[in-house]
């Protein structure tokens, strides 16, 4: 089993993109939120409540590790910041989902974001290192809460602010298995996988410390026994983006029984199928402004849509 190197002092979100690993491999990373007063767990309740109810996701505490079958619904409960003040015995965790519409979080967020955002442009220029679409959301769980195995699409920044619990990092036993759970990912598993792949490293999550985890990677979470709360920043790149559409393009024609090329073996084909998901998009705005606004909600062509709810 792998764990975060001892003895190192861990870098802060601005010094990530300058470390030759950088956006391959997970790494630690340190952070201020924890001393922010928008995330107490009571600012937190408020938040939750003045949400609408389809931005908060919530599940019970004891999850088991496999659950492929998908995530938890959303807007399930009418007031779920009286679950968050009683979390200790709720036995549940909760998501609040794109919390950048408020304010205070926006803030947050992009104070965040921004340090690292220079890196990235330092390194690849201004074309490779603008994030696209930055998205913020809140976990809240209690004592000894499980999050079953599962990957995001999105660059994600995973942030302890109170409380503390064990993030594993997992690796793809095989390219086969990788494709298998892409292809079911696109086709609406929202990320949660079907076996418990190898774990690569442990990093112990407490308040102040923080993991970076690249798209694409499995990971999975094992509360401590207190209640825990944190922040997940996520972004795509332009090259994030591209795949995705390519993917999301396969998986239409995965829908007609087809058996597409995956992303990266050509660029004229992955070219082609950018353009037509993008042309896509657009007939279908056309077509219907309402049932636009519904589909981008859902399942915009970055594939942010697909999120699983719960790191």
């Amino acid at each position: 089993m792998g764990a975060q190197p001892q003895g190192q002092v861990p870098k802060t979100i601005g010094q990530l993109a300058f470390d030759d690993a950088f956006p391959r491999q997970s790494m630690g990373f340190t952070h201020d939120l924890n001393l922010d007063d928008r995330l107490t767990l009571a600012s937190v309740a408020d938040l939750a409540d003045r949400l609408p109810r389809r931005s908060v996701i919530a599940d019970t505490a004891a999850q088991p590790l496999l659950v492929p079958q998908g995530g938890p619904p959303r807007g399930a409960l009418d007031r779920p910041g009286d679950v968050i003040r009683d979390l200790r015995n709720a036995n549940a965790w909760l998501t609040l989902l794109n919390v950048e519409d408020d304010p205070g979080m926006a803030e947050i967020m992009n104070t965040q974001l921004d340090q690292l955002e220079s890196g990235m442009i330092a390194k690849w220029g201004t074309k490779q290192g603008r994030m696209r679409k930055r998205v913020a959301f809140v976990f809240v769980s209690s004592p000894n809460s499980v999050t079953p195995v599962h990957f995001d699409i999105e660059h994600s920044l995973l942030m302890q602010v109170s409380g503390c619990k064990t993030v594993s990092i997992g690796h793809w036993e095989s390219d086969a298995v990788r494709r298998h759970e892409f292809d079911r990912y696109w086709d609406g598993s929202h990320g949660r996988i079907e076996a418990l792949q190898p774990e690569a490293a442990a990093y112990t999550m407490t308040p102040g410390r923080a993991v970076y985890i690249p798209p694409g990677t499995p990971h999975w979470v094992h509360n401590g026994p207190d209640i825990s709360l944190s922040v997940t920043l996520t972004y795509f790149t332009a090259a994030t983006v591209r795949e995705n559409r390519v993917e999301d393009f396969n998986s239409h024609l995965r829908r007609r029984h087809l058996k597409p090329q995956e992303p990266g073996h050509s660029t004229v084909v992955d070219t082609a199928k950018v353009c037509a998901i993008g042309a896509l998009a657009l007939g279908q705005r056309l077509r219907s402004s309402i049932g636009a606004k519904q589909r981008d909600s859902e399942a915009p062509a970055d594939g942010s849509g697909y999120r699983v709810e719960g790191s």
